[in-house]
C-alpha cells in the first residue's frame, strides 16, 4: 500500500468508523455488522517486521484502522472472494515503526525519516493492507 491509498484508507475510517457512522456497502446500504477480525499471513508480518529496527530491540508494528470504499476496494486484489463485501469495513494496514526516546517513530519503507501526514510522495510504499476479514471470510 503506497502513502497516497493509506491515506484514503484512513480518512474514510475517521468519517465513518472512529465516530461509530456504520460503513455502507456497494449499493449505499449500511453494513449490519462490522469487522470482527482481521488476518495476515506470517510472510506479510514478517515482511513488514524486517523494516523496522534492525537489531529487533526497539521496532514493532503500529496498526492504522481504515474503512474500505469504493475506491480503496480496489487494494483489494481482484480474485479475492466476496470482495465487494469488504466495502464499508473498518480493516489495519501494518507499517512498520520503531519505539525512540521521542516516541514511536513511523518507519518509511524508501527512506529512514519518519510519516508525515502532509508528505509529497505518496506513491512510496507505506504499509501492508489486504488481511482477510471477518466478515465476510470467517
Amino acid at each position: 500500500m503506497n502513502r497516497k491509498e493509506l491515506k484514503k484508507f484512513r480518512e474514510y475510517y475517521r468519517t465513518h468508523g472512529k465516530i461509530n457512522k456504520p460503513g455502507e456497502d456497494l449499493r449505499g446500504e449500511q453494513i449490519k455488522e462490522q469487522t470482527d477480525w482481521v488476518w495476515f499471513d506470517r510472510e506479510t508480518i514478517e515482511n513488514a517486521l524486517k523494516d523496522a529496527d534492525k537489531d529487533g530491540k526497539v521496532g514493532g508494528l503500529k496498526m492504522y484502522f481504515g474503512q474500505y470504499d469504493e475506491e480503496t476496494i480496489e487494494m483489494i486484489p481482484e480474485d479475492r472472494p466476496k470482495r465487494e463485501a469488504y466495502i464499508g469495513r473498518i480493516s489495519l494496514v501494518l507499517k512498520p515503526c520503531n519505539l525512540t526516546e521521542d516516541g514511536l517513530i513511523d518507519v518509511k519503507l524508501k527512506t529512514d525519516s519518519p510519516l508525515s501526514e502532509n508528505d509529497e510522495d505518496e506513491e512510496d510504499e507505506d504499509g501492508w493492507n489486504g488481511g482477510r476479514i471477518c466478515p465476510p471470510d470467517c
